[in-house]
């Protein structure tokens, strides 16, 4: 079975944070659920919120053209 991954709005998502900073976000696509500048401690935050999938990126440090 295929499994359909819901659309992202990355710039809501990333609205607010940091540039550097990795986001983590929700396995349901709708919102962010941890940020910081260690991914590792995002991922560990992430978790400790219920998410054991999260989707992490990082906000990039300059404007960039994303393709996903």
């Amino acid at each position: 079975m295929t499994r359909v991954i819901p659309a992202l709005d990355i710039q809501k998502l990333t609205e607010g944070v940091p540039r550097g900073q990795w986001v983590a976000i929700a396995s349901t696509r709708d919102r962010r659920v941890a940020t910081g500048a260690d991914v590792g401690e995002v991922i560990r935050n992430a978790k400790a919120e219920g998410e054991n999938e999260p989707l992490v990126i990082r906000v990039p440090e300059s404007d960039v053209a994303l393709v996903l």
